[in-house]
């Protein structure tokens, strides 16, 4: 694409990395990170951790955590990086709606292990990795409830999706 002075408009990247916890999400990010050379990495994992990952506030880092990322945007940062788990369509909506609404952004999504769930890392190897501290009926719960999403449009286009975020009053959507 060329705009009116017959250059190449660079696009940023937004790289959306999901996974169930403890495949590595964050190690990946990393180096992401050092790849690009500059950048940012942006996860709710960064609040649940300062609030002693108290479940309480997990909405809330979430909102947190999707508010970042819109400034981030705003400030033309490149890469974007989001490694939350993601395991549904409709937790990586917000970041692919605000990319697409941008124009500017190139949105790729990551799925850590590559090939998941037929690349597939038992509950017992994923507990051992987050060192005891998920209980195995929740990594039980996140696989019986994960979503594909082959490509960003399945995303975006993604009816329940769509209805669960169209009156959001976040700042990203307003």
């Amino acid at each position: 694409m060329e705009n009116g002075r017959g250059r190449k408009r660079i696009r940023k990247n937004l790289i959306i990395i999901r996974g169930l916890p403890g495949v590595g999400k964050e190690n990946q990010a990393r180096k992401l990170l050092y790849k690009f050379g500059s950048g940012g990495m942006y996860s709710a994992s960064y609040y649940h951790a300062g609030y002693n990952w108290n479940k309480v506030y997990f909405s809330r880092n979430h909102m947190w955590n999707r508010r970042d990322v819109f400034r981030a945007m705003k400030e033309d940062v490149d890469p974007i990086i989001v490694y939350n788990m993601h395991y549904r369509l409709y937790d990586m909506w917000p970041f692919v709606a605000m990319g697409m609404r941008r124009g500017d952004y190139q949105i790729s999504i990551i799925e850590l292990p590559k090939g998941y769930p037929e690349n597939y890392v038992s509950i017992n190897q994923l507990y051992s990795n987050c060192l005891g501290k998920i209980p195995k009926q929740m990594f039980r719960y996140w696989e019986d409830r994960w979503q594909e999403a082959y490509d960003i449009w399945d995303v975006y286009h993604d009816s329940y999706s769509i209805d669960r975020w169209l009156y959001s009053r976040e700042e990203w959507n307003l």
